[in-house]
């Protein structure tokens, strides 16, 4: 057996003055990190915030988290812990909350306080992605999805998936989304090549579709949406057998399947290059009427995606 060597006295004296100014040191960045920072780096989470309805009188004193005696303010994509309460005190006021235990509850000032237990596995790997799906909210949509965007004076928009040629995996319905052009709108899936047969068409009356590519869909493809005065918008595809795998820790982490659809979305949007843009969006219409999911999908029709 190997026995350490004892260090000589001098060096030993010199690590000795050393150590406590490691430690002070330590102990001096660990204040200048937010306590809450420091919880999601050495806890997995119990589960997220998914909903608030606030006044806007006073939103702070309507509700918040009381995490070991304090007051942390509440908010979408914000992660809870074990030990946690969801404290709601203004009438009409109203935390929704998705959690390991509780899937997803609506906690108002009649269900004040809430406790929160217990902690989702690999937690801490789903922190970013979280707090991605709270960036989405952080403008309230002017409209729901299906009433998308609803401006009719300008020309036909198409913005989702203009950044790179689509890949897209044969049997997804693809979810669409545009703005402008007068109605009714004509969506079609069509072969590459000078035939150009039409793989998939369908006739639509308001601003957004889902359209199913062919199982046999093969090589280059191109989706077009026409309106009614004939002006055409475009998006180059290309059959792929195969999406990028989404990682299991965004299910694990992810308290409610909804949660994890739109998780898996938006770690689709971020692969480089921007080639996956529209699988994603169907990923996320999956989810259906969800919040996250919807706010998503107005987003990408905008021709904008959140990042971190």
């Amino acid at each position: 057996m190997m026995r350490a060597t004892p260090l000589p006295a001098g060096p030993r004296r010199a690590l000795a003055r050393r150590l406590p100014l490691a430690g002070l040191l330590a102990a001096h960045l660990a204040a200048m990190v937010p306590a809450q920072a420091r919880d999601a780096d050495m806890r997995p989470p119990a589960g997220y915030i998914v909903g608030v309805e606030l006044p806007d009188t006073d939103p702070e004193a309507a509700a918040h988290l009381l995490r070991e005696g304090q007051e942390i303010p509440v908010q979408i994509g914000g992660a809870l812990f074990d030990g946690d309460a969801v404290v709601v005190r203004a009438p009409g006021a109203a935390v929704t909350i998705e959690t390991v235990n509780d899937r997803q509850l609506r906690v108002d000032a009649a269900r004040s306080p809430h406790p929160v237990k217990g902690a989702l596995p690999t937690g801490g790997r789903f922190s970013a992605i979280a707090a991605m799906i709270g960036e989405l909210f952080e403008t309230k949509p002017s409209a729901r999805t299906v009433n998308l965007i609803g401006r009719n004076d300008g020309p036909l928009r198409l913005q989702i998936g203009r950044g790179a040629p689509q890949r897209v995996v044969p049997g997804t319905r693809l979810w669409l989304g545009w703005q402008g052009g007068v109605a009714p709108f004509t969506v079609e899936i069509r072969a590459g090549g000078p035939d150009s047969a039409v793989l998939a068409t369908a006739p639509v009356s308001g601003r957004t579709a889902t359209l199913a590519l062919p199982p046999s869909a093969a090589g280059s493809l191109v989706l077009a949406i026409r309106d009614g005065e004939g002006a055409e918008a475009k998006v180059d595809l290309l059959a792929d057998p195969a999406a990028p795998p989404v990682p299991a820790w965004i299910a694990e982490g992810a308290p409610t399947p909804a949660f994890a659809q739109v998780a898996g979305a938006l770690w689709l949007l971020e692969r480089k290059p921007a080639e996956w843009d529209l699988q994603a969006a169907a990923l996320a219409a999956e989810a259906g009427r969800y919040g996250a999911a919807e706010e998503l999908l107005r987003r990408l029709a905008e021709g904008r995606k959140p990042g971190r």
